[in-house]
């Protein structure tokens, strides 16, 4: 085993493969329960209808759209 592979194989490094993605579900999920708050006007302001933003909110948490 080299260094690289013991660092990568680490405790530390194995909590940021977990907690990376556990932040993104988080942010995820306030991103959509936002959006699932906001009013028609607010919905046009940003040019999406209410059954389009009622779909995403609905999404699970670990639902997360390629590029995020």
């Amino acid at each position: 085993m080299t260094m690289f592979t013991s660092i990568l194989s680490g405790p530390v490094f194995r909590s940021l493969r977990v907690s990376l993605p556990l932040g993104q579900w988080i942010r995820v999920s306030s991103e959509r329960r936002s959006l699932a708050g906001l009013n028609e006007q607010q919905l046009r302001d940003i040019g999406i209808d209410a059954a389009t933003a009622a779909t995403e909110a609905s999404r699970p948490f670990w639902d997360v759209p390629e590029g995020r």
